[in-house]
């Protein structure tokens, strides 16, 4: 016992490896379904039933794609990727027919006689909620670049009755929420409310960085949006995790080899979140040189949760178009990960406090390191893609159970619309079979 012990205890937390597997293309050839060729679109996975659900973006042409929904049933959520070439194909062959698109039905409101379908756009947010429903707000439409006009309210599809409901989305009293794009959605579904994580107005709003840097919780109790404090800096990428909004951004001496966290408690209930002082900001700036790794900063890119269990937690940043106005060519293919405090209560949290006590010792948290990408046999095959290269604006969402993400989509490094999907799961049953947390 005291060996595993001691194992546990001199077990690295990073770097995390990772397979990386292509999913099968779900529209064959002369399919009469939409193309799902996009950017700037939203990819939602409810996890009750393994499904990713794609909405709105642009296509190749640069169009708005019709508010349809597409329906991706994903592979069985093990931690293991195929390990043979004859398993992969049969995996392939097993999904390759799990799609479906829902066209918007032109359902009308009985009390108003309202269209319940929302407009095309781009550039929106979308989460899952209670375990059947897509929430979809604001976006970009086609008008140069402005923002949908419609209230902010919120788009609710039911992923079970196959529907469309429209929800009122009032601000609080005293203060606007201005229509936006370019922003985030996240769901605190045990708290019952939403966050709204920065975002951008038109021309002519009178906002100006102002709305960039906004959070606004939205409570399903009351349908109103109320504003929370604003970001430090303008966020280029968001997740929430462990009741904690964690935004990336540029650092504030300008220097463009590293990033910083941001990072804002909402605590765990109304009470706690009304007292003086209770919501407050804090941050954490990361050099990037050979002694403190860490990625520069990308807009386009994704921030997801990932956890290997035993209450540790990280973030995954992944891909994305270098900060500050840089040209579309300057895309990434590398993927990091930022260790998270450990949850309270749990193994990871025992190791860290054994770890921070021992001489020289730390437990890792609010550390990043590049992830190492597992060789699978899915790479053996001749002429096989076996990295997504370099991408941003493409809809990403956990899963597997925390333990892995799904991407589609994108723009890539010569400007072309990618029309693939992959998964990126923790390689289990590599090097890290012996590992503990």
């Amino acid at each position: 016992m005291a060996g595993v012990a001691a194992a546990a205890l001199a077990a690295p937390t990073q770097p995390l490896k990772i397979s990386l597997t292509r999913l099968p293309n779900p529209a064959p050839e002369g399919s009469p379904h939409p193309a799902l060729a996009r950017s700037q679109h939203t990819l939602t996975v409810l996890p009750a039933s393994n499904k990713a659900f794609i909405f709105g973006g642009v296509d190749a042409s640069g169009a708005l794609c019709p508010p349809g929904i597409h329906n991706l049933t994903l592979p069985p959520s093990s931690q293991n990727a195929p390990t043979s070439l004859a398993a992969a194909a049969a995996a392939e062959a097993a999904h390759a027919t799990a799609y479906t698109c829902y066209p918007p039905f032109p359902l009308r409101d009985a009390s108003t006689g309202e269209t319940l379908v929302p407009a095309p756009r781009a550039a929106h947010s979308a989460c899952a909620w209670r375990g059947r429903y897509l929430l979809v707000h604001g976006g970009r439409d086609s008008g140069g670049g402005q923002p949908v006009r419609e209230g902010n309210v919120l788009w609710r599809w039911d992923g079970e009755a196959l529907s469309w409901a429209k929800l009122r989305g009032d601000s609080q009293l005293g203060r606007a929420m201005a229509p936006r794009y370019g922003h985030w959605l996240f769901g605190d579904e045990g708290q019952g409310f939403l966050v709204a994580v920065g975002g951008h107005g038109g021309d002519g709003d009178g906002v100006g960085d102002g709305i960039e840097r906004e959070l606004w919780m939205y409570d399903f109790g009351t349908m109103v949006w109320t504003a929370l404090p604003s970001a430090p800096v303008r966020p280029v990428a968001a997740a929430y995790a462990g009741g904690r909004v964690y935004v990336i951004s540029e650092r504030a001496d300008g220097c463009r080899s590293g990033c910083a966290v941001h990072y804002l408690d909402l605590r765990e209930s109304p009470v706690e979140r009304e007292k003086p002082g209770a919501l407050v900001w804090r941050s954490v700036s990361f050099p990037a040189n050979p002694l403190a790794p860490g990625p520069r900063p990308r807009s386009g890119g994704a921030l997801v949760p990932l956890t290997t269990g035993h209450g540790r937690e990280y973030l995954v940043y992944l891909f994305g178009r270098s900060a500050g106005g840089a040209p579309l060519e300057e895309l990434h293919s590398d993927i990091w990960t930022l260790q998270l405090p450990s949850w309270r209560r749990s193994a990871a949290a025992a190791k860290d406090k054994v770890l921070e006590k021992l001489p020289g010792g730390e437990s890792g948290e609010f550390q990043w390191a590049e992830a190492e990408i597992v060789p699978t046999e899915q790479m053996t095959e001749k002429g096989r893609k076996v990295h997504p290269g370099p991408r941003a604006f493409f809809g990403a969402d956990a899963c597997c159970a925390g333990q892995g993400v799904v991407l589609w989509g994108g723009v890539n490094a010569d400007g072309g619309t990618e029309g693939d999907g992959w998964l990126l799961r923790l390689a289990y049953g590599y090097a890290d079979n012996g590992r503990f947390e």
